[in-house]
């Protein structure tokens, strides 16, 4: 078990490093095309030597900083693909890490919103009663029968045609973590009524110390196991949702690279029979899933320990 949980570590620790650094970690830019390597599958071209921090197309670190240095690459006209390529000839590879920044720093960011909304609600909602625990509880009966799949294809096409693929997507992930808060809101609320329960509490409040105190200094650091253990089993979640509505044409277009986008070839009987390094992302996705889950689990077991 500590070999599975080692690895699961090394593993979301390489994706995220293809999420936040993808330029310096692929040979290629992601659109870039070479129109005489259509498929080609994995390998070296053009009698191609493989070379370490090479100089290839100009990105920027982080967004900002101008830089040229890839981590491998191969002198022109020589082309190394790591994981070949797609029908316009472009680096599957690369596409890949850059796929990861979008899937990887959307699915966490929207995980945090939903879990940041869930703690304040459930946190009042268990330590209030009354009126606000009451709203909170059917508010939150409401969106945890409402499907989400279907509340992300209708939240997609109710935007407006001009907004970008971008700005929809993060609106779209924006109101699905509003909607997603309502389950771990309920947990939450459990947690902290049973905390103002135990015996620390009732000490503090004996001696006099206020509600909101008793909430920032008891209660609250109670929540940070359950919050930890939500993440990681919430973010892949987010992750599928992207997938799917990337892979439907629904979520960012194109050339922006996605691994749900990048699963949409896979449509095509002749890509799915013929060429199968393009089942990549779907690999990587499956991956990154597992392991949070692995880790995920760990925590919660520790999280239950008396």
């Amino acid at each position: 078990m500590k070999i599975a949980r080692a690895a699961a570590w090394a593993l979301l620790l390489a994706a995220c490093a293809m999420a936040v650094f993808p330029d310096f970690l692929s040979p290629y830019s992601p659109a870039r095309q070479h129109r005489d390597f259509p498929y080609a599958a994995p390998g070296r071209y053009a009698a191609a030597e493989v070379r370490w921090f090479v100089r290839g197309d100009p990105y920027r670190w982080l967004g900002v900083v101008p830089a040229s240095i890839r981590l491998f690459g191969a002198r022109e006209p020589g082309r190394v693909f790591l994981l070949g390529t797609d029908e316009f000839g472009r680096d599957w590879y690369s596409r890949l890490c850059h796929g990861a920044s979008i899937s990887l720093l959307l699915a966490p960011s929207a995980a945090l919103l939903s879990l940041a909304l869930a703690a304040v609600l459930g946190a009042c909602a268990g330590y209030r009663g009354g009126f606000v625990d009451a709203v909170v509880m059917r508010a939150s009966e409401v969106f945890v029968v409402l499907p989400w799949f279907y509340v992300a294809v209708a939240l997609r096409a109710a935007l407006p045609l001009n907004v970008s693929g971008p700005t929809t997507i993060v609106i779209v992930f924006a109101l699905l973590a509003a909607l997603g808060c309502a389950a771990p809101a309920r947990l939450f609320r459990g947690v902290v009524l049973s905390l103002t329960h135990r015996e620390f509490v009732l000490a503090a409040r004996a001696a006099g110390a206020d509600g909101t105190r008793i909430l920032r200094a008891h209660v609250l650091p109670h929540l940070w196991p359950a919050l930890w253990t939500q993440f990681l089993l919430s973010v892949p979640a987010y992750i599928v949702t992207e997938v799917t509505l990337s892979f439907l044409g629904l979520g960012v277009a194109e050339p922006t690279p996605t691994w749900g986008g990048m699963l949409a070839p896979l449509q095509q009987y002749v890509v799915l029979t013929s060429y199968p390094w393009m089942f990549a992302p779907g690999v990587t996705i499956v991956a990154v899933c597992v392991a949070l889950q692995i880790v995920g689990a760990r925590r919660d077991s520790i999280a239950s320990t008396p």
